[in-house]
């Protein structure tokens, strides 16, 4: 059976008792009951033993004296022994009862042992987190604590990347520690973000970006989106155009030149064929009467120009040729270059890469469409393992340009604390920062998700088809 006793502790010096004629002699043994408090002050329950009946006093904490705890020959727990006898910053010398074994305890004892066992206390620290989790920190765990009391903020409220995107620009950066986030949707991004990463947002910034896809034998394959700032040297190239259709389409920034890349025989009067390599100058959308199946349909037809016989032709919409774009060529230059003359989307090649980036994906490609431009919300962010050492005169956006990374806000569904706002850095000088640099694959459906923030029309309408006239 176990029993459970009060620690008995023997005092060594006499003690006088500040409010009262009580003194407890040198020699006397108290039992420590419990704890109280008067008067705002808490104070120690004692049992001064060996009195009939037994003399209770209420000690200060701040009571100084010298006491020796007394040998205890009661039986206890283990367990009984860790929650309630082992005080704090004591060791423990326990020895099994006879009949029992410090095996059974663990298997690590050796089997014919019978000496005694050294309990030394161990301590950890219960976090509470958000969400109502509780952690247990370890007491020799070397962790940094910041203090967030001060803030506007309540402790652990939690903030998402929208709600610091839409802060006051003065309120930057601030530095924020990640406490969730989405697997599935965190693997979208450039960087993926860590729970307990923290990071320091230096602003909020609409980033431009172009849209590209990857066309190899004519054929589409990975889609990107280009830095406006990308800096790779890049040829223009003609425009593919599946049917006469997307010629069509494509007539709404102007007249056209085009060659097609293999034949097309019409069996309708008066719709053209056309063979292999043949060019034609585009010149306008019409619509024609024919004869179709013993019929007459209404036909929507493109009036061109063949440029080597000079006869005007009638190219029904619905004609396939795998057409390419002609046009003169303005030379080399950088795609923000390009853009500025020439309507998207249109087609380039990548002479030679980015030599700002490690690795430019684009250099090696077959040809890129640049179907149009985005606007991008980001946050512009910096790992704080880089922001141990900084104070207020260090130029944080020139002194680690290559530690800068976005963070797609769109794209970032995690859950954030922020634990500072760092207003004594808000006016260092952004107008010095180099733009970001990074090129993304994405996928189609990412793809079709910037189409809320597009800025250039959408791609042709599907082929159409003959309508009747009756």
């Amino acid at each position: 059976m176990t029993h459970r006793c009060p620690p008995h502790f023997q005092n060594l010096v006499p003690i006088s008792m500040d409010d009262g004629p009580t003194k407890l002699r040198s020699g006397e043994t108290l039992s420590l009951v419990g704890f109280a408090e008067s008067q705002g002050r808490r104070l120690l329950q004692c049992e001064v033993l060996r009195k009939d009946p037994p003399l209770r006093l209420l000690l200060p904490m701040d009571c100084r004296g010298r006491f020796q705890e007394c040998q205890d020959h009661q039986l206890y727990s283990i367990d009984t022994i860790v929650r309630w006898k082992l005080l704090a910053g004591r060791q423990r010398r326990v020895r099994m009862e006879a009949g029992h074994r410090l095996r059974l305890l663990n298997p690590l004892v050796p089997e014919r042992f019978n000496g005694h066992l050294v309990l030394h206390p161990h301590f950890s620290v219960v976090a509470h987190l958000p969400g109502a989790i509780q952690v247990s920190i370890p007491s020799d765990l070397d962790i940094h604590i910041t203090e967030i009391a001060c803030l506007d903020h309540k402790p652990f409220t939690l903030t998402t990347m929208r709600q610091i995107y839409s802060m006051e620009p003065n309120r930057f950066p601030v530095r924020i520690k990640v406490m969730s986030v989405t697997l599935s949707e965190n693997k979208a991004l450039t960087k993926p973000l860590k729970c307990g990463q923290r990071l320091t947002i230096l602003r909020a910034e609409d980033v431009k970006k172009f849209v590209a896809t990857e066309i190899s034998q004519g054929r589409k394959g990975r889609r990107f989106l280009i830095p406006y700032t990308y800096q790779g040297l890049v040829l223009r190239r003609g425009r593919y155009f599946y049917a006469v259709s997307d010629v069509a389409a494509a007539m709404q920034q102007g007249q056209l030149c085009f060659q097609s890349c293999r034949d097309y025989s019409s069996c309708l009067e008066p719709l053209a064929s056309f063979t292999a390599n043949e060019s034609f100058l585009a010149l306008k959308k019409s619509v024609v009467s024919a004869e179709m199946h013993g019929e007459l349909h209404r036909v929507e037809v493109l009036k061109c120009l063949n440029i080597a016989t000079k006869a005007q032709v009638k190219l029904p919409l619905f004609a396939e040729g795998d057409f390419r774009e002609l046009f003169a060529d303005a030379g080399p230059g950088t795609l923000w270059e390009l853009c500025q003359v020439t309507k998207l989307p249109c087609h380039i090649r990548v002479l030679s890469p980015d030599r700002s980036m490690a690795r430019d994906p684009l250099h090696g490609t077959e040809e890129l469409r640049i179907e149009n431009i985005v606007v991008e919300q980001c946050l512009v962010a910096k790992d704080e393992a880089f922001l141990e050492d900084v104070d207020a005169s260090v130029d944080i956006y020139r002194e680690w340009p290559e530690t800068t990374f976005e963070i797609p806000v769109e794209k970032s569904n995690c859950e954030v604390v922020v634990l500072e706002e760092r207003s004594w850095m808000a006016d260092v000088g952004k107008e010095r920062c180099e733009s970001l640099q990074s090129v993304q694959e994405i996928t189609e459906e990412e793809l079709l998700a910037f189409s809320n923030c597009a800025v250039i029309p959408c791609p042709p309408p599907p082929l159409p088809k003959p309508r009747s006239l009756s």
